[in-house]
């Protein structure tokens, strides 16, 4: 089966995301992204032919930051995994900022100190959602922590 991906990150895109069905629309997308302001930093993402819960929401969600300067990120995925429901983030380096933070949709968003991944991490958990429709095996997940907004 192939998926789509609809992607927002920017306060007057609704009601039309980016819609995203081949590998080279991750790229671009991140490309786009990466030459913003800081306050779009944040995109989420869905997967179109996924379930929808009893409210007719996605029953999950995968948010990828960007740190447009350091050329660094984070990823989260949140939704059914293995039997179960959670929130996650993407395990990487420890970042040398005070705070971790980006902005989504111009609201600030604290992600965990060990959050920062390399770019091509965020632009292969990307297209493993496209690809696949779930959440990257490939990547040292952690539980999100309660006390991170």
């Amino acid at each position: 089966m192939s998926y789509s991906l609809r992607a927002f990150f920017k306060q007057d895109q609704e009601p039309s995301p980016w819609v995203l069905q081949t590998p080279v629309d991750v790229d671009t997308l991140i490309d786009a992204v990466l030459s913003e302001p800081p306050t779009n930093s944040v995109i989420t993402l869905y997967v179109a032919e996924r379930p929808k819960t009893e409210h007719d929401m996605p029953d999950h969600e995968l948010r990828v930051a960007i740190n447009q300067e350091s050329k660094v990120g984070g990823v989260r995925y949140s939704g059914p995994h293995d039997g179960g429901a959670g929130v996650w983030y993407a395990a990487g380096a420890l970042s040398e900022r005070d705070e971790v933070f980006y902005y989504y949709m111009g609201h600030d968003e604290g992600w965990p100190q060990d959050s920062e991944v390399s770019l091509d991490t965020i632009r292969a958990a990307v297209k493993s959602l496209l690809l696949s429709g779930g959440r990257m095996t490939d990547i040292q997940w952690r539980e999100w922590p309660r006390l991170v907004s």
